[in-house]
């Protein structure tokens, strides 16, 4: 499902703040999608909403930095099914497939680049990591494993891929 991030907002601080009409303010936003939902429409669609929601006599204008399709990996291909096997290796317990995340531009277009590539997006990113907040920390147990599972797979992909 979409989400809906502020990214950086100027208005005036706490401190110093006085109880007197503010006559502007702005916010940076960052709109997350998934795919199969269109930017653009997506795009629109949020400029409507904030010129609706805006209270009376309160003019609200939007510019849109950056647009980007969202990407969705294939997860049948011998690429996803020897990473699958080295992760179960590694951590002794079947893969748990989650989709996340969904606006990575980049790999988009590497995927209508070469449509026959796999692209796979795995990261260590166990619950107490605390992915892209202030306070991300990665326990040095859970890097350890997943470079021994991109070693495994490394190793079983050359393998399969020499037909050995």
């Amino acid at each position: 499902r979409p989400a809906l991030t502020v990214l950086g907002i100027d208005c005036p601080p706490v401190v110093g703040s006085t109880a007197a009409l503010v006559p502007r303010a702005r916010a940076r936003l960052n709109l997350r999608i998934p795919p199969g939902v269109d930017p653009h429409h997506a795009a629109c669609a949020l400029t409507e909403h904030l010129q609706a929601a805006a209270p009376w006599g309160v003019e609200v204008s939007v510019e849109v930095e950056a647009i980007g399709h969202p990407f969705l990996a294939t997860t049948d291909g011998p690429a996803y099914a020897t990473m699958t096997r080295a992760m179960e290796t590694v951590y002794g317990r079947p893969v748990s497939r989650l989709g996340q995340g969904g606006s990575i531009p980049l790999c988009t277009v590497l995927a209508e680049t070469y449509p026959d590539a796999e692209i796979l997006l795995i990261g260590v990113e166990e619950p107490q990591a605390l992915i892209h907040a202030p306070n991300e920390s990665v326990a040095p147990r859970e890097i350890a494993a997943m470079a021994l599972a991109e070693a495994l797979f490394l190793q079983d992909f050359g393998r399969a891929s020499r037909g050995a």
